[in-house]
């Protein structure tokens, strides 16, 4: 891609809307004078509008050639979500296959992970310690995600993610947080009502932890604590907006390990937000003002909510402003298209999916993986490390020890030159 710098950029989302990131980030970047769009492959469930629903044949490559070029001759940058691509996984096309054939032709290839893209179940326990309240487990699918990331990492310009627990699925990842388009959310002021309105709006109780929360409240309100309950399932995302315009609490999550859109909503709308969040969100967002609870704290996080209309007052006015300056898709996108506008890395020679492979033999393709597997566990010690120094107060990213120079000296040249793309 050549930077025109100053000139509009031409980005391409796609082929997913996770919870209308997408349209969010399309309509902040046009806002900023970018020519953008957003493509989908799967209609949003929630019916937000994309500038092109593809129609992609797994039997017949020919409509999926056909947006790979397109993509390729009007964007600048195409930037995928959700862990795949405008090739169907399954098909006569090998999954991936365009984007080795995006960025031969110059276009810069971003991805934005958003959970179960991304997710390792192995690491998940270590990540999140409730994950085990999630419900019946699914069966794992670690080897896909880890081959997936595999090649996306060969050929992506940018990898992000919009957790912070996902950097130790994708260590070598950028966090960008979560948007949300608040030009569609007008200011509201906070509720402050003896009957507090408690709004619960879980896609998938499994993973909000409802089934624990709900028992919580019968409690409560055995103990003498008034208020109401709107259970929000299966209703149109006009009904949540509307009901979070007038609710005192939103409780997102007790098992999820981080806030997810809801909760930006509820700030957005003045109301008071509680989710389950780890240390490592905490950590990065230290004036967050989300209420934090788990199941075994649920109840008693409530208790004095409920019962303090002042109490809510004051942590709900933190939450337009806090949501203004990190979440809002005009921040964001303005920090994409400096991620986008930066000189990227050229598309080097090595590890290459099998489909790619055009040698007799596969030996040096295995050492090449197994080389990218040790890269992928370095990034995370040192992300461990860098999370550990934070802990202790110290400088969480200081100089490379003279231990670690002197063993990437001892390296041999060809495998030095491999990994690091230097001499």
């Amino acid at each position: 891609m050549i930077d025109r710098r100053g000139e509009p950029l031409r980005v391409l989302h796609a082929p997913r809307n996770i919870a209308g990131q997408g349209s969010d980030i399309v309509a902040a970047l046009r806002r900023a004078g970018h020519e953008a769009e957003l493509w989908e492959d799967v209609p949003d469930a929630f019916g937000r509008a994309a500038d092109r629903s593809l129609t992609l044949d797994p039997r017949d490559a020919r409509p999926t050639v056909d947006a790979i070029m397109e993509a390729a001759r009007r964007f600048d940058v195409v930037h995928f979500h959700y862990g795949r691509t405008l090739v169907p996984w399954r098909g006569v096309l090998p999954p991936y296959w365009d984007l080795p054939v995006l960025r031969g032709l110059g276009v810069k290839v971003f991805f934005t992970f958003h959970g179960t893209d991304a997710r390792i179940e192995r690491l998940h326990a270590s990540v999140n310690p409730w994950s085990h309240r999630f419900g019946p487990p699914a069966p794992p699918e670690d080897d896909r995600t880890e081959k997936s990331l595999q090649v996306i990492r060969t050929y992506a310009s940018g990898m992000f993610v919009v957790s912070m627990n996902y950097l130790a699925y994708v260590p070598d990842a950028t966090y960008l947080p979560r948007v949300i388009d608040l030009s569609t959310w007008p200011v509201v002021a906070p509720r402050a009502r003896a009957r507090p309105l408690i709004v619960h709006a879980p896609t998938k109780r499994s993973t909000k932890g409802t089934e624990l929360l709900l028992p919580a409240l019968d409690r409560l309100r055995a103990e003498g604590l008034d208020f109401e309950l709107r259970l929000l399932e299966g209703v149109p995302h006009a009904e949540v907006r509307a009901t979070l315009a007038e609710a005192d609490i939103l409780v997102d999550n007790l098992v999820g390990g981080s806030y997810g859109i809801v909760t930006l909503e509820a700030l957005a709308a003045s109301a008071v937000a509680v989710s389950n969040y780890t240390d490592a969100v905490r950590r990065a967002h230290p004036d967050l003002p989300v209420v934090h609870a788990d199941p075994d704290t649920i109840a008693d996080v409530l208790r004095p909510l409920i019962a303090d209309p002042s109490a809510r007052l004051a942590i709900a006015a933190r939450g337009r402003p806090f949501v203004e300056a990190v979440h809002s898709a005009d921040v964001v996108a303005a920090r994409l298209v400096e991620a986008y506008r930066a000189p990227g890395a050229p598309l080097r020679e090595g590890l290459m999916p099998d489909w790619m492979s055009l040698q007799s033999t596969r030996n040096v393709e295995g050492l090449e993986g197994r080389i990218a597997d040790l890269q992928v566990e370095l990034a995370r010690a040192r992300r461990r490390e860098m999370d550990l120094r934070a802990r202790l107060g110290l400088d969480p990213d200081p100089q490379p020890s003279r231990a670690r120079v002197l063993a990437r000296r001892l390296l041999p040249r060809g495998l030095r030159r491999r990994l690091t793309g230097r001499p």
